[in-house]
């Protein structure tokens, strides 16, 4: 072979290699430094990875399907930037993972409406299979719904919709433990599936939302909490996480420090101070 028919050597590294360099890191404890050092390098795999196109999609479907830290992560990203819809499935496979949902809503609301039918199909399976909670554990659907959440289309939003009138229309009318009753949703979390449709930022929610809150006394966390949602909604807010909200609503932190300190104070200002402008009256 002569010197002019050698190709040149590119140095561009194949996806086999890549993939490897993105998997090297994979439970491997490491100290604060080398865990910068380690991610600044995944970085540019997967930026590489990215610029492979179409070709890097299936092997980084077979990184997602190990289940690894660190390689799991940049893997969902680096599909969600490649915005192949072949990845949409396995994405949504391990939405309900409680170690793996985060990065794989993170690459799900990167790819944006069209995985919405495959999310929903996920909560409606789990609906209707409901599992047991763990140590009252329900939240099992706070990635998928999450994800539908920050999806702002209108398939998201008459999904949460129809799912919240669909919630009310079965709630026990007396008390119970939504760990334990048997019923179709007990494995949605009711403050977080409203802090969903505040993130989706739509207003045809609110009349749902109002029909929810009427189920309520006022005095209960849950009325409260469904006016909170309905003003940040108006008012294109969406800040605060409602469900830890509720619980500090219903069991005031600094109320509870008072009272282990024997002090006497009157909290009702903090809390109109703090959510006041979504109770005054609609113009």
């Amino acid at each position: 072979m002569s010197a002019k028919d050698k190709k040149p050597h590119t140095g561009k590294k194949t996806v086999e290699q890549l993939v490897k360099e993105l998997q090297a890191y994979d439970s491997s404890p490491c100290d604060e430094h080398s865990q910068t050092k380690q991610e600044n390098t995944l970085k540019k795999t997967e930026r590489k990875l990215i610029a492979h196109g179409e070709p890097a999609v299936l092997p980084l479907i077979e990184v997602l399907h190990h289940q690894k830290h660190p390689s799991f992560a940049h893997a969902a990203s680096a599909l969600a930037r490649i915005r192949d819809e072949r990845a949409i499935k396995p994405l949504v496979m391990y939405l309900e993972n409680i170690n793996l949902g985060e990065d794989c809503k993170n690459a799900l609301v990167l790819i944006g409406p069209a995985c919405v039918p495959e999310v929903i199909k996920n909560v409606e399976f789990r609906i209707a299979h409901p599992v047991e909670a763990e140590d009252g554990f329900i939240s099992i659907t706070n990635y998928p719904l999450s994800t539908i959440g920050e999806i702002r289309c209108d398939q998201s939003a008459a999904f949460l919709n129809n799912l919240l009138d669909e919630y009310m229309e079965v709630m026990p009318t007396e008390v119970f433990d939504p760990t334990q009753y048997e019923w179709p949703y007990r494995n949605v979390d009711f403050f977080h599936l409203l802090d969903c449709m505040v993130r989706q930022q739509d207003k045809s929610s609110i009349p749902h939302i109002q029909k929810a809150q009427q189920h309520f006394p006022k005095e209960y966390t849950e009325y409260l909490i469904c006016q909170i949602a309905m003003g940040r909604i108006k008012k294109k807010r969406v800040e605060g996480y409602l469900p830890l909200e509720a619980l500090d609503i219903a069991m005031p932190s600094g109320a509870i420090m008072d009272m282990l300190l024997g002090r006497e104070k009157d909290r009702s200002n903090d809390f109109y101070d703090e959510y006041g402008e979504y109770f005054e009256e609609d113009d």
